[in-house]
């Protein structure tokens, strides 16, 4: 009779250890919002091989699938059009039965980078926030807003899931969320009339190299793999470790749109590849989500007093990582910058997280709006450089979306320097000139440089120009040869 019971003990024991495997992945959860009018990906763990069914509030039939042999399992679900209606996403298998309440349908994108991504609404020592004590009051009217802060974590190869947990949006919460991701995901939840969620997947100090995959990686001469796991080397200048444990899981989260906030540490690292680098990284984000070329909206360097001893960051290199953003800006498809110009006080002058977030977030839902949402005609853009050219001994600048002029005319126009062949820049004089045919132009005269063969704009580590298109938006900062 020995026999019978321990093979009954055996099977209860077997039952035992396989009961409470089912699970949702860490970013699925109570208080997500779910991206509309798709196939959003639910997924998570079960005991191996399990059949794993999955239904929805708005869904009249559940959808099943199988956990794989390591008791990964995920379903794509059909998502309606947005609404503020409360739904309940469930998931069940072998008896166990595991649920997401609260949860919102609308807008869902990721925004990513280093510290000034990751500066939260609520501020940090000797970092504040302007206007952030309003905005954290009066942020539980943002009833649609949600943001999850995905776990600083490290990796060498890709995994399957990261840490975090969705958040309501309240005076409670509000303080915690991504500053920039704060003020873009409530002002596009206005413009919209949609919840709209944020996956805030940052950490400070980071180069972009930390957030590329290790088939970008191989054939970068200046990026060793093998410190990825070496315990000398700093994490925020670990090759791919974020790649794969913070992005690679943020990725299966069905979203619309990605935000980038970062490259004050490549100040001095492969600066000069950098648009190659945010290109090739750019491709490979939205290949890992699937969802073709959702928009990919970078944030400008701020200005900031980048000197020697400090972090190893060098002079002068602020203008040439900004440089290389409006590149990689070009190149990529469907993609914008956020022109930063003017969003630093002479006080932070050597504070590399400037205080005025909430403007970030805002030109960052205006070229949301103009990218991905349809609205082409929204003047979202900033003026940048089109051409130069000498007439009458002096320098015509053109630009792009610049058409309908400038503000600011009021005061001296400052930034803009011309250089001779000895490559020596010298101020120089700006009036604005008005046509039909070419639009809006800046004329550049100094006696300093009679025959001027270079111009260039606010082209410095720190220099706040005050010269911004008819749309409030300011000049990109540039440097350019004059056309003969």
């Amino acid at each position: 009779m020995r026999k019978p019971l321990l093979a009954v003990s055996a099977l209860l024991l077997s039952l035992s250890l396989q009961a409470g495997n089912l699970a949702f992945s860490s970013l699925i959860g109570d208080n997500m919002v779910l991206q509309q009018n798709t196939q959003a990906r639910i997924w998570g763990t079960a005991s191996p091989r399990a059949s794993v069914s999955v239904s929805a509030s708005w869904l009249k039939s559940a959808v099943s699938t199988r956990a794989d042999a390591e008791g990964h399992w995920e379903v794509m679900l059909s998502t309606p059009s947005a609404t503020f209606e409360p739904q309940t996403v469930r998931a069940s298998s072998g008896g166990e039965t595991v649920r997401a309440s609260n949860v919102l349908i609308g807008e869902v994108w990721i925004a990513s980078g280093q510290s000034n991504m990751e500066m939260t609404l609520g501020g940090g020592m000797g970092t504040p926030v302007e206007g952030s004590l309003g905005e954290i009051a009066l942020s539980a009217q943002y009833k649609g807003v949600r943001h999850v802060t995905v776990k600083k974590a490290r990796a060498t190869e890709p995994q399957y899931d990261a840490e975090g947990e969705w958040q309501v949006c309240n005076p409670a919460t509000s303080p915690q969320f991504s500053a920039v991701g704060y003020f873009f995901a409530t002002r596009l939840s206005k413009a919209l009339d949609v919840p709209v969620g944020i996956i805030n997947a940052s950490w400070g100090g980071s180069v972009i190299e930390a957030w590329m995959g290790e088939e970008l990686l191989k054939d970068c001469p200046d990026v060793d793999l093998a410190n990825a796991s070496n315990p000398q080397v700093n994490d925020m200048y670990k090759p791919m470790i974020m790649y794969n444990a913070m992005f690679r899981p943020a990725a299966k989260y069905t979203c619309n749109g990605i935000l980038w906030f970062q490259g004050e540490s490549n100040i001095s690292i492969a600066y000069d590849v950098y648009a190659d680098r945010l290109t090739a990284m750019a491709e490979e984000w939205r290949r890992d989500i699937g969802r073709g070329d959702i928009p990919f909206l970078i944030v400008e360097l701020q200005p900031y007093d980048y000197y020697d001893g400090q972090y190893g960051l060098q002079d002068e290199h602020g203008p040439l990582v900004r440089e290389q953003q409006f590149m990689a800006s070009k190149r990529i498809p469907n993609a914008g910058l956020v022109g930063t110009n003017d969003l630093a006080y002479e006080h932070e002058r050597t504070q590399v997280h400037a205080s005025q977030k909430r403007q970030i977030g805002e030109r960052l839902c205006y070229q949301a709006l103009a990218l991905g949402y349809g609205y082409e005609a929204l003047p979202a853009f900033n003026p940048c450089f089109k051409s130069a050219r000498l007439e009458d001994g002096k320098v015509v600048v053109a630009f792009d979306n610049a058409r309908m002029g400038f503000t600011g005319l009021s005061d001296e126009i400052i930034g803009f320097e011309l250089a001779g062949a000895g490559g020596h820049f010298q101020p120089a004089h700006a009036e604005v000139r008005m046509s039909f045919r070419e639009g809006t132009t800046v004329v550049l005269s100094t006696p300093a440089v009679p025959e001027p063969v270079e111009v260039r704009y606010c082209f410095k580590d720190f220099e706040v120009g005050n010269l911004k298109g008819a749309n409030g938006l300011p000049i990109i900062p540039f440097r350019a040869d004059i056309d003969k």
